[in-house]
């Protein structure tokens, strides 16, 4: 098995990995799992290219001559694959940090195993007195209130009361409120959808953002270095070894967000640290090579 072909696994694994860390999948533990299987089938193509690289280098150095190989040519598309790779892993770990956190974040994937999910549904009424929570949306105020709506389980209509839902402006009947609830585990209860910042589209928008303009800027930088990466491709253990436990440490950086919970914050900090294991590891090769 030559070089070439472990290094297109790898690249290809590493590829699926962090489409399936950027992209917002639904907060199972199925999900996770997926995302774990596939960072476990990157590690062990990786070893796989390094072993074969090895042995390919030991080879050459007792009997193969290389005067009769033609050179290979510089690639064109690894400079701008390897400037699309690492940002989009620094936003794949940035990703893992949107969402609820702590005890609400193991309800959510509860609800979510369970087949539940996110809902729009009508109040019927208020039980509570609307209190600001002091944002303001195109010039509208936030209200948090308890509010009575009718919801569709498996075994039949009830109504229950959703403690702290938020609307825009004062809630009257008839208006709208998210929800998450699992409609064949009633005795999970029913909670209110927060779609904030760090929970929401919004962090998730400006993360795809920032990585597609650094992923940009990065290409024509990389393209016309093109000679450096691709003397990249050339195995040094001192080099790439260093670098995959870089790599190795950031995504060891996230599975306690993945496991635990964690607090906001914390996940936030966790997430933020094994953003940038992947510039680490770049510079790390940039000044060995």
């Amino acid at each position: 098995m030559s070089t070439r072909v472990t290094g297109v696994l790898m690249m290809v694994a590493v590829c699926a990995t962090l489409i399936a860390g950027i992209v917002p999948l639904p907060p199972r533990a199925e999900a996770r799992d997926l995302r774990l299987m596939l960072i476990g089938c990157s590690l062990l193509c990786v070893l796989m290219w390094m072993t074969v690289s090895i042995r390919s280098r030991r080879a050459g150095m007792v009997g193969f001559d290389k005067s009769v190989r033609a050179a290979r040519r510089p690639s064109r598309s690894l400079p701008v694959l390897l400037a699309v790779l690492i940002p989009l892993a620094s936003g794949a770990a940035l990703v893992q940090a949107v969402g609820p956190d702590g005890e609400r974040g193991r309800w959510v994937s509860e609800a979510y195993t369970a087949g539940g999910g996110a809902y729009e549904v009508p109040i019927e009424r208020t039980v509570s007195e609307p209190r600001p929570t002091g944002l303001n949306v195109n010039g509208a105020d936030e209200h948090a209130t308890d509010v009575v709506v009718k919801l569709r389980f498996d075994d039949g209509i009830r109504t229950v009361t959703v403690r702290g839902a938020r609307t825009l402006g004062v809630p009257e009947e008839g208006d709208t409120v998210a929800v998450i609830y699992a409609p064949s585990q009633p005795g999970l209860g029913v909670r209110y959808h927060d779609a904030g910042f760090f929970n929401g589209g919004v962090a998730l928008l400006w993360i795809w953002a920032v990585a597609l303009f650094v992923a940009l800027f990065a290409s024509g930088i990389f393209a016309v270095g093109g000679a450096v990466v691709h003397s990249v491709r050339k195995f040094r253990g001192d080099v790439h070894g260093v670098a995959a436990l870089v790599l190795c440490l950031g995504v060891l950086l996230l599975l306690p967000g993945a496991f635990f919970y964690t607090s906001t914050w914390a996940g936030w900090i966790l997430a933020l640290a094994a953003a940038s294991t992947p510039w680490l590891a770049l510079t790390w090769i940039l000044k060995r090579i």
